[in-house]
């Protein structure tokens, strides 16, 4: 059965929308702020993190290879601000070490 243009519009999936204000509002506590946060102050904080992720991914698809996102392009794109280089860094170290210590566990137990 071939399918209309008005049938094919029709199952064109929405982007989901990310629902990060769970997240914000225990970093907020975490940083010093009240336990229960403005949700104002929690939608502008969730904005202005989904604006810069959504521009920082938009720069990175068109790095290097066309339609595709690696770690490189985002460290690429990040590395004059040493913070989040640097944490960035870390974070992929840490889940190499992670990954390692769980080969480990697995063949232990495969062991057994």
């Amino acid at each position: 059965m071939v399918k209309t243009e008005c049938q094919m519009d029709d199952e064109v999936e929405e982007p989901k929308k990310v629902n990060l204000s769970k997240d914000i509002r225990y970093m907020m506590y975490g940083f010093g702020d009240d336990k229960c946060p403005y949700s104002e102050s929690i939608m502008l904080i969730e904005d202005i993190v989904l604006n810069y992720l959504s521009d920082l991914s938009g720069q990175a698809v068109n790095m290097g290879k066309k339609g595709k996102i690696t770690v490189e392009d985002i460290l690429h794109l990040i590395r004059h601000d040493t913070k989040k280089y640097n944490r960035a860094k870390e974070l992929l170290m840490s889940s190499d070490d992670i990954k390692k210590a769980r080969k480990c566990f697995d063949e232990e137990n495969y062991y057994q």
